[in-house]
C-alpha cells in the first residue's frame, strides 16, 4: 500500500519532459528489502536531466544520449541510487531509507502516514521479531518500544507474557491490552500466531491512537498485521532452526548431602541453645538427634555428625538424591515454516505451514505446535476486491504438575533418594523385571508421597488446543476517494485438558484419578467502514463512518472421577467415583458505532479527531452505553519556511492529544442478581441468592492525555520524546456490607488511579557505508503510579497496603535493622509513639527490637520500596558487512523493588525441606560480623517475612538476544538459483545480572514484583537457515 500511494502521487504529479533521445533502456525497480516492485520511482539521465517513472510493476523505459553513462533512482522511502548503463535492459534494487518520514503505518481500522499521525504509536518490524526466538509472539516485544513494559513471568513453552502499556489502568478489572489481528478484535489464543507469519506489529498507546476501539482500549492496542504476497514472481521460502536450553538463572546451589547434614546440626545446636543448654549438651544434644531429626539417613553410621559439627571421620555417603540433572535437561527445540507468496496484476496471495516442537527444560515437558496460513486477496473489477485471510493452528502443551515441580526442585533436601533404598542390601530396590521402583516419601519429613520424576513417567497433563480465524472483506469504489468496507471475522478455539493420575503409585495408590475439561470459545465480529479521502490545493481531508456488531460465546464442562480398578485406563467412565461435574455457558455482546475525521493543511498542521458509542451487555440497560472520544493535533514545524534552510533538520514535528476511553473487562454478569442451588437444613434441595443485582455498575474511565516532539536529524538520527497522563476513574471495588445481610459486599465504582510518565526513543544510523552498516536503536520508559482515590482511607492487599498517594504496588511491611552482632538475632527498628496536645500520636523514638511482634502491627510498618522500576527499555546494535550481519538487543530494568518470598522460605529452618545456601555463612560465635541470622530450629527467620529483610533492589540487565549470520552474495545465489539464502547462530536470555540473580532468583518475575515459584526464564543457542527460491 505504501508504494502504490507513493506511486499514484508520482505519477499525478511528474511528467517526463524530454523524450527526443537517441537510446531506449527498459528494466525493473524492486525493493532490496522484500523484492516487491518500487512504483513511482523517478528514473533520471544524469547526463541530459530527462527522466522517467516507474508504474505499478515497478517498470520503467526511458530515452537516453548516446552518451549517457549513468541513471539515477530516486524515491521518497528509499535512497538515491546511480546505477552504470552497461546495456539496454537496466534492473536495479533500491534500499528502503532509515530515515523515511512518509512511511505508512497501521492505525485503527486502515492505514496512515506516519507524518501525518496525531496519536503515538510504535512499530515493531519483522526483522525486529526474528532476531528472538520465542514460541509466543508477546515474549519478543519486550525492550522494542517505551511504554510497553513486557514481563515474561513464565518459562513454560507456548506461554504468554504479561504486558503493561503505560502503566496499570486498573485496581481490580483487567489491564491486559487488546489484541487486534488484521484489523479486527482478537479473541483467539494468540500463542496459535505463528511468529514467521507476522509482517509488523503496531503498538498503540494514546487516546488519539487508540480510541476508535472505545470501551476495549483503555489498555492500550496491539494490532498484528500478518504477511502478503510482497513479489510479483512467485516466491517459496524456508526457515528452520534447531535449539538447546538451560535455566537464564540457575537455581541456588543445592546444598550437598554433607552440607545438609552439618547445617541441620547447627539447626538443633542454636535450638538447645535457646533453650537454655550449654555449648558443650547443645552439641551432644545435636549429635544425638541428628539421625532421627534427618529421618532418611543416606550415611552408614547413626551419627554422622560430631560434637564440633563436622561429619565424622569415615562416614561414607549410601545414597544421593540427584534430582536436579535427573529432572533439568537441555532438550531440543525445533521449527520448521514453509512459505509460498507472490502477486499478480490483481491478486496478492501468501501460502505458509510451520511445525514447532520445543521439549524445554524438565523431563516430559514439551510444547508442539502445527500452523497454516492462507491470504489471498483479488480485484475482481476496478471498483471491486475480495479478500480472505485464514489461519488453523493445532497445539499440545504437556507439562510438569505445575509451579510444585519449580519449588520442589529448590526445596528437596539432597539427602532423599529418587529410588526406594534397602538398607539391609544397601541397594536400591527393584521391582520383578529389574526396574527401580521410585521412591515416593513415605519416610520423609517433607515432600511426602510425591516424586516428580515418576509423576512424569506414570501421569499425564495434557492440554491441547485447536484454534481457527478467519478475516474476510469486500470493498467497494464509489469514487477513488469513496469507499466502502465489510469485513466478517470469526475466532474459535477449542482446549481440552486430560489429567491423569495412576492407581497404582504414588499418593493416589489403590485410588487413581481423571480429569476432563472443555473450553470453547466462539467470537465473531462484523465491521462495516465507509472512508473518504480528498486532497484538493494545500488541504487534505479524511472521514471514516463505522458500525461493528461483536459476540463472543464461551461454553465449558469438567468432570473428575477417581476409583479406578488398575491401571492403564484413562477414560471417566472406567472410574467409579464422581468427585466433580460442571458446565457452564457465557456470553457477551458488544454494539459500537464509530467515526474518525482528520485535517491536513499544506503537510504543516494536522488535526484529528474520533467518536465512538459502545453498548456493551457486561451493563444494565441503564448504563450499557458509553461514548469515547479523542482530540489530536500536531505541527510540523520541519515544513515552515523559517525551518526550511535548516538542512540538519529533516523532521521536527510537535504533538498533543486528550480523550476518553472505556473498559469494560469485568466480570460477564456483574450487573446481574445470580441464584446458586445448595441445601437447607433439613437436607432438601433448592436455591438461594448468591449475588445481590448491581444495576449502578458502570464502565471504567481511562482519560489520557499525551504531549511530544518527534524529529529527524542529519540524516542519520530520528526518536521522539513523549510525556503522558493516564487516569482512571470509577474504579471497581467491593463494599463490605454487613454480615447480617448474608453478603460479604457489593461491586461499586469509587476507585481512581494516576500513571504519568516519559519515554524517550533514539534511532541513530551510525555508519551507512557501501559495505559496512551499523545502526543503534535505544528506548527509555520511566512512569509512576499513584492511587488517587479509594473507597476507604487504606485497604490491606497482601504485601501491599493501597493508600490514596501511593503506588498500587508498593510493598508494607516492617523495617529490618539487621542481624544482632552479640547473637545472631534478626533485629527491627520500633517506633515508640506520644500523643501531642491535639490528641495525634506522634512517633518520637525508634529502638531496635528482636521481637516481631512488636513490629507486626501497622503502626509499626512502612512502605519499602515500589515494584515498578524506575526506569527500563532496550537497547539494540545491528552491523552488516560483505554479507555478515551481528545484532544484539539489551534488555534493563533499573530501580524497583521484589519482594522474595521463596528466599523468605528458604532462609529459614524447616523440617523435611532444604534450605539456602547462604546459611552456610550465616551468625556464629566464630563469624558474629555475617549478615544472615542465626540458624536455629527454634528461630524461624521467615517470621518476618513481611519486612524489608526479604524486599530487595531489582535492578537487573539482561542480554536479551544475540545474532550472527552470513547471507551469500546476489553473483552465489544466481548460480544456485536462489533468491536469498542465510545461515545464523542465535543465543537469547545468554547473560543476566541483577543482585537476584546470586540468591538464586530470576529477577524477572510478577508485575507485583512478587516471586511465585514460577517456570523459570530458559536461555538458548539456536543455529538455523532461511532460504528463498
Amino acid at each position: 500500500m505504501k508504494r502504490i500511494l507513493l506511486g499514484i502521487f508520482v505519477l499525478l504529479f511528474f511528467v517526463p519532459a524530454v523524450l527526443a533521445q537517441k537510446r531506449q533502456i527498459t528494466g525493473t525497480v524492486v525493493s532490496s528489502e522484500d523484492g516487491q516492485p518500487v512504483i513511482g520511482v523517478t528514473v533520471q539521465d544524469k547526463a541530459t536531466g530527462s527522466y522517467a517513472v516507474s508504474d505499478l510493476n515497478g517498470h520503467y523505459s526511458i530515452e537516453v544520449g548516446v552518451n549517457s553513462e549513468t541513471l539515477v533512482f530516486m524515491c521518497i522511502s528509499f535512497r538515491n541510487l546511480e546505477a552504470a548503463i552497461t546495456g539496454n535492459v537496466l534492473h536495479v534494487e533500491m534500499q528502503p531509507d532509515v530515515m523515511a518520514l512518509d512511511e505508512i503505518m497501521v492505525i485503527a481500522y486502515g492505514q496512515g502516514k506516519k507524518t501525518s499521525f496525531t496519536g503515538s504509536a510504535a512499530v515493531v518490524k519483522k526483522e525486529d521479531l526474528e532476531r528472538i526466538q520465542t514460541s509466543n509472539i508477546t515474549q519478543a516485544l519486550q525492550g522494542l518500544s517505551t511504554g510497553v513494559q513486557v514481563i515474561n513471568s513464565s518459562g513454560q513453552p507456548g506461554a504468554s507474557a504479561s504486558i503493561l502499556i503505560r502503566g496499570i489502568g486498573s485496581m481490580n478489572a483487567s489491564s491486559t491490552p487488546l489484541y487486534v489481528v488484521d484489523g479486527a478484535p482478537y479473541s483467539g489464543y494468540i500463542n496459535a500466531i505463528a511468529p514467521s507469519d507476522i509482517e509488523s506489529i503496531t503498538v498503540l498507546k494514546d487516546a488519539s491512537a487508540t480510541a476508535l476501539y472505545g470501551s476495549r482500549a483503555a489498555n492500550g492496542v496491539i494490532m498484528i498485521t500478518t504477511r502478503q504476497g510482497q513479489r510479483e514472481q512467485g516466491q517459496i521460502s524456508f526457515r528452520s532452526n534447531v535449539s538447546f536450553s538451560s535455566l537464564a538463572v540457575d537455581m541456588p546451589h543445592q546444598l550437598t548431602p554433607q552440607e545438609f547434614t552439618e547445617l541441620s546440626w547447627r539447626g538443633l545446636y542454636y535450638e538447645a541453645i535457646d533453650n537454655g543448654y550449654t555449648p558443650e549438651n547443645a552439641a551432644a544434644l545435636a549429635t544425638g538427634n541428628i539421625a532421627n531429626e534427618l529421618k532418611i539417613n543416606p550415611w552408614n553410621t547413626g551419627t554422622p555428625v560430631g560434637t564440633d559439627g563436622k561429619l565424622i571421620p569415615g562416614a561414607e555417603l549410601l545414597f544421593e538424591g540427584d534430582w536436579r540433572n535427573q529432572l533439568l535437561q537441555s532438550r531440543p527445540r525445533q521449527e520448521y515454516s514453509i512459505d509460498f507468496s507472490g502477486r499478480t496484476e490483481k491478486t496478492n496471495y501468501f501460502f505458509s505451514a510451520g511445525y514447532l516442537d520445543d521439549k524445554g527444560i524438565f523431563t516430559t515437558q514439551q510444547f508442539n505446535r502445527i500452523t497454516g496460513r492462507a491470504n489471498v486477496t483479488t480485484k475482481v473489477k476496478k471498483w471491486f476486491e475480495l479478500g480472505t485471510n485464514t489461519s488453523f493452528s493445532h497445539s499440545l502443551t504437556e507439562a510438569p504438575a505445575g509451579e510444585s515441580t519449580i519449588w520442589f526442585l529448590r526445596t528437596v533436601p539432597s539427602i532423599y533418594p529418587i529410588y526406594e533404598w534397602d538398607y539391609n542390601t544397601n541397594s536400591y530396590k527393584t521391582d520383578a523385571n529389574g526396574k527401580k521402583l521410585y521412591d515416593y516419601g513415605e519416610n520423609r519429613k517433607g515432600w511426602m508421597s510425591w516424586n516428580p520424576l515418576a509423576d512424569a513417567e506414570y501421569n499425564n497433563y495434557i492440554t491441547k488446543v485447536d484454534n481457527i480465524s478467519t478475516r474476510n472483506y469486500a470493498e467497494i469504489t464509489f469514487l477513488p476517494q469513496l469507499k466502502f468496507r465489510t469485513n466478517i471475522n470469526l475466532d474459535y478455539y477449542l482446549s481440552t485438558y486430560s489429567g491423569y493420575t495412576n492407581p497404582t503409585y504414588g499418593y493416589m495408590a489403590g485410588r487413581g484419578a481423571a480429569s476432563r475439561t472443555y473450553t470453547r470459545n466462539v467470537s465473531s465480529v462484523w465491521t462495516n467502514l465507509l472512508t473518504y479521502d480528498k486532497t484538493f490545493n494545500k488541504h487534505t481531508v479524511g472521514v471514516l463512518l463505522g458500525h461493528e456488531a461483536y459476540q463472543r460465546k464461551v461454553n465449558g464442562f469438567s468432570g473428575a472421577k477417581e476409583g479406578f480398578p488398575f491401571g492403564g485406563l484413562y477414560e471417566l467412565t472406567s472410574a467409579a467415583t464422581m468427585t466433580d461435574l460442571t458446565s457452564y455457558e457465557d456470553n457477551y455482546h458488544l454494539l459500537s458505532w464509530f467515526s474518525r475525521a482528520e485535517y491536513d493543511y499544506d503537510n504543516k498542521y494536522y488535526i484529528s479527531g474520533s467518536l465512538r458509542a459502545d453498548g456493551s451487555s457486561r451493563f444494565h440497560k441503564n448504563s450499557r452505553w458509553g461514548t469515547f472520544w479523542s482530540v489530536g493535533a500536531s505541527w510540523r514545524m520541519s515544513n515552515e519556511d523559517f525551518l526550511k534552510d535548516v538542512s540538519w533538520i529533516d523532521n521536527l514535528k510537535l504533538k498533543a492529544s486528550y480523550g476518553a476511553l472505556g473498559n469494560d473487562d469485568i466480570s460477564w454478569y456483574a450487573y446481574q442478581g445470580l441464584y446458586g442451588s445448595g441445601y437447607d437444613d433439613f437436607g432438601k434441595a433448592g436455591v438461594m441468592i448468591s449475588r445481590l443485582p448491581n444495576e449502578t455498575l458502570k464502565w471504567e474511565t481511562n482519560l489520557q492525555f499525551n504531549t511530544g516532539v518527534d524529529f529527524a536529524l542529519f540524516n542519520k538520527l530520528t526518536g521522539s520524546v513523549e510525556y503522558f497522563i493516564r487516569k482512571s476513574k470509577d474504579l471497581l471495588f467491593t463494599m463490605p456490607m454487613a454480615p447480617s445481610t448474608g453478603f460479604s459486599g457489593i461491586d461499586r465504582n469509587i476507585g481512581d488511579v494516576e500513571n504519568r510518565g516519559v519515554e524517550l526513543q533514539l534511532n541513530w544510523r551510525v555508519i551507512d557505508a557501501e559495505k559496512f552498516k551499523w545502526s543503534m536503536d535505544f528506548n527509555a520508559t520511566h512512569y509512576k503510579n499513584t492511587i488517587t482515590k479509594l473507597p476507604q482511607k487504606e485497604m490491606n492487599a497482601g504485601v501491599f497496603k493501597w493508600r490514596e498517594g501511593q503506588s498500587r504496588y508498593n510493598f508494607w511491611g516492617a523495617e529490618w535493622a539487621g542481624v544482632n552482632p552479640e547473637n545472631g538475632n534478626d533485629q527491627w527498628w520500633k517506633n515508640v509513639y506520644e500523643t501531642n496536645t491535639d490528641g495525634d500520636k506522634i512517633v518520637v523514638e525508634r529502638v531496635l527490637t528482636e521481637n516481631y511482634n512488636d513490629v507486626s502491627g501497622d503502626e509499626q510498618k512502612q512502605y519499602l520500596g515500589d515494584a515498578i522500576p524506575k526506569v527500563f527499555g532496550g537497547w539494540s546494535n545491528t552491523f552488516s558487512f560483505y554479507g555478515i550481519d551481528l545484532s544484539f538487543m539489551i534488555y534493563y530494568s533499573l530501580g524497583g523493588k521484589l519482594y522474595d518470598s521463596d528466599y523468605s522460605q528458604m532462609i529459614a529452618y524447616r523440617e523435611g525441606f532444604s534450605f539456602h545456601p547462604d546459611n552456610l555463612n550465616s551468625w556464629t560465635e566464630n563469624n558474629k560480623s555475617s549478615s544472615f541470622t542465626r540458624f536455629s530450629k527454634a528461630y524461624s527467620n521467615s517470621m518476618g517475612a513481611y519486612s524489608s529483610k526479604f524486599v530487595f533492589d531489582n535492578t537487573f540487565v539482561r542480554l536479551r538476544n544475540i545474532s550472527l549470520g552470513y547471507t551469500l552474495p546476489t553473483s552465489v545465489l544466481k548460480k544456485m538459483r536462489f533468491s536469498s539464502f542465510r545461515v545464523y547462530v542465535q543465543g537469547n536470555n545468554l547473560i543476566t545480572l541483577g543482585s537476584a540473580v546470586r540468591r538464586g532468583t530470576d529477577p524477572e518475575q510478577s508485575v507485583s514484583g512478587t516471586t511465585v515459584n514460577r517456570f523459570p526464564t530458559t536461555k538458548s543457542v539456536t543455529v538455523g537457515l532461511q532460504f528463498s527460491l
